[in-house]
């Protein structure tokens, strides 16, 4: 059976939404605020 790591399954994952990000008009550093306050958030109602 063939598969790929899981780490290169993720590193594509990421790769792939910061080019839908950078389609948008988004840069990495406004992927990344939007991610720590996602968390922040959920964090919260935990």
């Amino acid at each position: 059976m063939n598969t790929k790591p899981d780490m290169h399954v993720l590193d594509e994952e990421w790769v792939s939404l910061m080019r839908e990000a950078k389609a948008q008009g988004l840069s990495v550093e406004d992927v990344k605020n939007y991610l720590q306050q996602e968390h922040i958030r959920s964090r919260k109602t935990i």
